[in-house]
């Protein structure tokens, strides 16, 4: 069952809201976070820190926000 929603992130002063869908797989979870047209999906290490994963690094828009996403992540699912 996936669930959608927007991501609130604070990033360069600005809040913005972020179309994201969390997945469940299995006994774990991931989140596909759509930036500027890109999906960038995080999902939990073995550690439970986040990492983003992408098909096409080149086309993030800035590697700051995607950490700004993580904190907010981070913050919001542990």
């Amino acid at each position: 069952m996936d669930e959608v929603f927007e991501l609130p992130v604070h990033f360069n002063g600005q809040n913005m809201l972020l179309p994201a869908q969390l997945q469940a797989l299995g006994y774990s979870h991931r989140i596909l976070v759509t930036i500027k047209d890109h999906v960038v999906i995080f999902e939990p290490d073995e550690e439970r820190n986040y990492r983003a994963v992408s098909s096409d690094p080149e086309k993030i828009p800035d590697l700051q926000l995607v950490q700004a996403i993580v904190t907010t992540i981070e913050s919001l699912f542990k």
